[in-house]
Parts: C-alpha cells; structure tokens; sequence
C-alpha cells in the first residue's frame, strides 16, 4: 500500500491489541488492512505540501486527515463517535477511517453486497441517503491518492 506523507503524527493507539479491544467492545470486526493502516496512520494529519486526493472522473475526493480510533477528552474526530452518529442516522455496516477538510468522512463498507468497497458520507448535501460511492476498495483508494490535477 501507498505510504503517505503527513505533517503532525497524533497517534494514540500503541499496538494492535488496541484495535482487537476495540473490535471486541464494539462487536465489529475491521478488515485486515485497515488495521495496518491504523496502525501506521491513525490520527495523522496528512502534510499540506502534498495534498490527497482521489479522481473519480471529474470529481475529486480529499483526505485530509485519518480518523483516531477511539473518542478522547484530547478531541479529534474517532471511529468511535462517527460510528454513534451513523448508528443515529441509520448508517450501517460502515466503518469511518478518515476525513476531508469539510468534515464528510470516508468508510470501508462491512455489508454483505458492497464488502471492502469505500464510501464517502456527504452529511451535509440534503439528501436522505447521504453515502456516496467512491471507489471498489480501500486498497485501490490509498494507492491512488495523489495530486490534485
């Protein structure tokens, strides 16, 4: 997978005994990759100088920042708050893993049909289904991320 450039590491989690805790206590299970990334990745801030983004034809999709694992008083958006307001909006089967600079969060589907697929959350649009579909895995999204062009 495509390694990434970031200005300010924050990670909070130290092992993957983390991400199985929070597997367990959640009753979700992550996918392999995910965890390395997390692992590597998780409450970065990508570097500025390079910015992330994802071409879907003509439009765009940015990541800005990799969501932390776990809700803490230090703030930051986490996998843990963003999967209770899914969980209120009727969003599931989803598992969050980063953001844009305007806040939608990107997901790895879980569900049966769309397994491994990424899917950005447009909360904010106006419409009642605010999931969009970005691309066919998470893989394919990371290793693609480049340049705005």
């Amino acid at each position: 997978m495509k390694k990434l450039e970031y200005q300010k590491n924050n990670r909070r989690i130290q092992s993957l005994q983390d991400i199985w805790s929070f597997e367990l206590t959640h009753n979700i299970e992550f996918r392999d990759v995910l965890k390395e990334f997390l692992l590597k990745y998780e409450g970065v801030r990508l570097a500025d100088s390079n910015k992330y983004y994802y071409s879907c034809g003509h439009i765009l999709q940015e990541l800005n920042q990799v969501v932390y694992l776990n809700k803490s008083d230090q703030g930051g958006a986490s996998i843990e708050s963003i999967l209770e307001v899914h969980k209120e909006e009727g969003i599931l089967d989803f598992i969050p893993f980063g953001t844009d600079s305007g806040g939608w969060d990107y997901n790895i589907s879980i569900n049966k049909e769309t397994y491994g697929q990424v899917w950005v959350n447009k909360f904010d649009i106006g419409d009642t289904d605010s999931m969009e579909y970005v691309t066919s895995s998470f893989e394919e999204f990371i290793d693609n991320l480049g340049p705005e062009v």
